[in-house]
């Protein structure tokens, strides 16, 4: 009887290891937002588990990443066929060598990110999106991750201070002024003081990739990256005196801007993923990395 007794105290303290050992792999490969464990394998058998699932996380990534080169209108659709596609590629593989099953759907409502546009022709001021902020407005604050931020330049309007948008962290700040001259077309944009791209024409500027082009002509310049650190807050000045149109997204505290003005965009996407073996089978919520650059 006591050595029955300590037979199954041996059998359960060895599980419960090992659902130790696996729950430490899981979150040290990556950010979860949720976890359901149910497992009868050994240590061995769900750190191999584990590995693959670092492996799958690193694909998603690269799977997000693809799906927004083609730009940000479109990405839930276009990732949701990459992930349908890549999980059935992997179960086809893994079905004729006893692997692990896999499941993977892009989870909306546990993704973050945060739209802001002002896309609609003719440009408009670049001005709060609810209206005001003329003089100085807040887009975002402590944003850690931003996808896109583009926009363009189609008109000075009259003098006084320029359009200035500051981009800062806790200890220095960077900032791109839409310039020209108020009495014509001519426009110039300044980086951190330098001038960078000038001419009548409208200018499009990329921010993250650190280019303005004018009339197919491309130039370049250091970005906010190159300078500072996250998390960025970022305040657009004197806004009234420029006509744009800009993309934005990003995560971040957006409660400066009116619910009615801004909408989800999964900048950090989160995936539903279940893995199954024959011995574990697990379900997690993990916030995917995606390498844009």
């Amino acid at each position: 009887m006591v050595a029955n007794e300590r037979g199954q105290l041996l059998l359960v303290g060895g599980i419960a290891v090992a659902i130790v050992v696996f729950s430490t792999i899981l979150f040290a490969h990556s950010l979860a937002v949720t976890d359901g464990i149910t497992t009868t394998g050994s240590a061995d058998t769900i750190e191999r588990t584990a590995d693959r699932e670092a492996s799958v996380e690193r694909d998603l990534g690269q799977l997000a990443a693809q799906a927004r080169v083609d730009g940000l209108d479109g990405f839930e659709e276009r990732y949701e066929y990459a992930l349908r596609n890549y999980t059935r590629t992997h179960n086809r593989v893994v079905a004729s060598s006893g692997g692990t099953y896999l499941n993977a759907t892009l989870n909306e409502s546990a993704s973050l990110g945060t739209e802001v546009n002002q896309t609609q022709t003719p440009a408009e001021k670049f001005k709060k999106p609810s209206g005001g902020g003329g003089n100085k407005w807040l887009l975002v604050n402590e944003s850690t991750r931003i996808a896109v931020f583009n926009l363009t330049y189609v008109k000075l309007n009259g003098g006084g201070n320029p359009t200035t948008i500051v981009i800062e962290n806790t200890t220095d700040r960077w900032t791109m002024t839409l310039d020209g001259t108020p009495s014509g077309p001519h426009k110039e944009i300044f980086v951190n003081g330098v001038s960078r791209c000038s001419g009548s024409a409208n200018i499009d500027v990329d921010l993250l990739a650190g280019t303005c082009e004018i009339s197919g002509t491309t130039k370049t310049y250091p970005t906010f990256t190159d300078k500072l650190g996250g998390g960025y807050n970022i305040t657009i000045k004197h806004g009234s005196q420029s006509h744009v149109t800009y993309l934005f997204a990003a995560d971040g505290d957006f409660s400066d801007i009116d619910s009615d003005h801004k909408s989800s965009y999964p900048v950090v996407p989160a995936v539903d993923t279940t893995y199954d073996t024959s011995s574990a089978s697990y379900n997690r919520t993990v916030l995917v990395e995606v390498n844009d650059g």
